[in-house]
């Protein structure tokens, strides 16, 4: 008899038959899943990253005959480091004015160098955020923290000259941040705190809704600092070296159409520093705006942006006794600057040929507004500054005559005004110096011409060769601000000429198995490299007492070198990184400064490299090691300030806790490392970051 409520006569099967079925079933099941969980796990496929630096159009990494660096987002999300020139220190060739984060260092110290290109102040490359210009309109250093890590998707350096196509700045080559991209609704949270009493807290909001995309981040970042003199040449007026900052960004995508699209967007940028006495302080509030957008009509595509910049700088600067047991108020500035600028690129393939016409422009107002003490009493004002515009035009051909060949030709030309300079002192510093003076305009025309060359001899070899010149004018800081770290002045110089670079390079890439590697050899020249030359006979504006430094052009520097990048996957979920850097900068003709002649450029190491291992499972742990090592250079521009060598290591780890949250771990510097980073004549030298250990959390909706 058939059990109760069991209707056998209606075709249904029986419970015992259905239960051995399902069982049956899920055995399949299960030995088929453990028969796949046996195979040997297949290698997954990397795909070259597509990169628009370069040319200025999307092209693949491995299609472009220049050396390029691409940091993507994973790489990102696994850095110890929090702000962007920390994270960029592990490419080769990649360094700021002084060996300091930008975390403490004053932001006149930011300015990037490639290679070793003539590192000052002011850059010698061009920074880009989705290709707006981030460096600094009046002083060419770069405000790095005003790009939060948590907003990038991508970040690709090129080194060797890029004027043909970017104009000024790129004379070294250019390092582009591209953002992330609101494709969907999301949300990302990232919070961190650690030692120094330092906190760091992101947010990232997007919302996809119809052809409109919204994308707004905020970035809070304040730490307690840690002291930047040597412990034996600290003395009482020495305190941490304090810094906040605040980043606002917005971004807002329009596609009316399959063949058009408009963005707008904007930056907000506050900082303020604590610069490691009681009365050096300064603080920045700054502002960017852009427009732009995409279309397409038939084989042409056309792209625009336009911007504008506004800020205003504020910093103070003292006299130290030697012993530093005192200090007073030297010099507060104050730097009010105004910029606008856009670009428009054309371009269409025809046939093998894939060509390129453009052209940008920036228009630069800015002054120094600056009240003088002596002795700690006020003395006397000082307001200097003026305009500038730098336009270009452009056209590159990217030939293709062969698959296995690609041919980049372009040429630039480009017209410096410089107009409206000035200079006021009530009362002058001497009588060699007029109440007022006015400075005559400067107009120059300037070409940028370049010849790239690639072939893939085989699947797995890749040789690139190019020459280019390249070219970077004076800023108005250099033109016409003076400025102060402890008892050295550098005086501006409203005479100075552009710089202008000649260079060449080769090198190849070559793949066996797992390992990937790149090696390029460098020449580059630079005429009428600007440099801070030391000067016998004290100028007026350098106070009795103290070094007195000059901007001035230098004949002629020669920069040459080799650097190599090597990848080797070790095993499925094993990477080992190297990186190499030799650079030898030296000053070659300068006969206005015959001393100079045959020595190494201030602030560049002949030796940098970097050694890190990564290890990704997101299932047991992400982690990575990164040693990075400095070698020796000079502070000054006569070599007789030495800065020694180093060796720092970072560690980085996080572990997936569900779905949505993360938790990781940093430290920098894990054995506490002692390096100097900056030196002056009378003996104090500055050091670098201390231990820094972090933890914190992230959390993606």
């Amino acid at each position: 008899m058939a059990p109760r409520g069991v209707d056998t006569s209606a075709g249904l099967c029986k419970p015992r038959a259905t239960v051995r079925r399902a069982l049956r079933a899920l055995a399949t099941v299960l030995m088929a899943t453990t028969a796949a969980s046996a195979q040997p796990a297949e290698e997954p496929v990397r795909l070259p990253p597509v990169v628009v630096t370069p040319t200025r159009m999307e092209q693949k990494a491995d299609d472009v005959p220049a050396a390029v660096t691409v940091i993507g987002r994973e790489d990102i999300r696994e850095s110890p480091s929090q702000t962007l020139d920390d994270l960029l220190r592990q490419v080769p060739g990649f360094s700021l004015f002084r060996r300091t984060s930008s975390v403490v260092g004053h932001p006149t110290t930011q300015g990037v160098s490639l290679r070793g290109i003539g590192p000052s102040g002011t850059s010698r490359a061009l920074v880009l955020m989705d290709g707006v210009p981030l460096n600094d309109p009046f002083g060419g250093w770069v405000y790095w923290n005003r790009v939060p890590l948590l907003g990038v998707e991508q970040v690709e350096v090129v080194r060797g000259g890029g004027s043909s196509v970017w104009g000024n700045y790129a004379l070294g080559g250019v390092v582009q941040i591209l953002g992330r991209r609101p494709t969907e609704r999301g949300a990302a949270l990232e919070a961190s705190y650690g030692t120094q009493d330092t906190s760091n807290l992101s947010l990232l909001v997007t919302e996809a809704a119809g052809p409109f995309r919204i994308l707004l981040e905020g970035n809070r970042y304040d730490t307690g600092g840690y002291p930047i003199v040597k412990d034996s040449r600290r003395g009482p007026i020495d305190i941490d070296a304090e810094s906040m900052h605040h980043v606002f960004n917005g971004r807002v995508e329009w596609q009316a159409s399959p063949n058009a699209t408009f963005w707008v967007s904007g930056n907000y940028y506050d900082e303020e520093r604590l610069n490691g006495t009681r009365l050096q302080v300064n603080d920045t509030t700054s502002g960017i705006a852009a427009l732009g957008g995409r279309l397409l009509s038939g084989a042409s595509e056309w792209r625009f942006a336009t911007y504008g910049n506004w800020q205003e700088f504020h910093s103070t600067f003292t006299a130290q006794e030697p012993d530093r047991s005192s200090e007073v108020l030297a010099l507060d500035q104050t730097v009010p600057t105004t910029s606008a600028g856009g670009w428009l690129q054309w371009s269409r393939p025809f046939g093998t040929h894939l060509l390129s016409v453009g052209g940008d422009v920036r228009w630069i107002s800015g002054e120094t507004d600056e009240r003088v003490f002596v002795g700690g009493v006020f003395a006397r004002t000082r307001t200097a500054g003026g305009e500038q515009v730098i336009g270009g035009l452009y056209v590159q051909d990217v030939w293709t005559p062969h698959r296995a060949v690609e041919v980049v030709g372009g040429l630039r030309g480009d017209v410096w005004l410089n107009y409206d300079g000035f200079r006021r002192d009530t009362p002058p510093p001497s009588p060699a110096i007029p109440p007022s003076q006015t400075f005559g305009d400067i107009e120059r025309v300037i070409p940028s011409p370049r010849l790239a060359l690639l072939v893939r001899a085989t699947p797995t070899t890749h040789v690139r060769a190019s020459v280019y010149q390249g070219f970077r004018i004076p800023t108005l800081n250099e033109l016409y601000r003076p400025f102060r770290v402890r008892n050295d002045v550098t005086v501006g110089n409203a005479t100075l000429k552009p710089e202008r670079l000649t260079g060449g390079e080769a090198g190849v890439t070559q793949r066996w198995g797992p390992l990937e590697g790149r090696v390029t050899g460098f020449v580059t020249e630079v005429k009428d490299l600007v440099a801070n030359v030391t000067q016998v006979t004290p100028l007026p504006d350098c106070p009795a007492g103290t070094t007195c430094r000059q901007r001035q052009n230098l004949e002629l520097a020669r920069i040459q070198g080799v650097e190599t990048e090597l990848v080797v996957r070790l095993a499925r979920d094993w990477r080992l990184l190297a990186s190499y850097l030799f650079s030898d900068a030296r000053v070659v003709d300068a006969p206005s400064q015959p001393a100079l002649e045959g020595k190494r450029l201030a602030q560049v190491p002949e030796h940098t490299g970097t050694l890190g291992v990564q290890y990704r499972n997101p299932a047991i742990v992400n982690a990575s090691v990164l040693a990075r090592y400095i070698g020796a250079q000079y502070e000054d521009d006569l070599n007789t300030l030495p800065l020694g060598s180093y060796v720092v290591v970072d560690l980085f780890a996080s572990r997936v806790v569900t779905r949505w949250l993360e938790a990781f771990a940093a430290v920098e510097n894990l054995f506490d490392t002692t390096y100097s980073v900056g030196r002056t004549s009378e003996g104090v030298v500055s050091i670098g970051a201390p231990r820094i250990v972090r933890g914190g959390l992230r959390l993606t909706f």
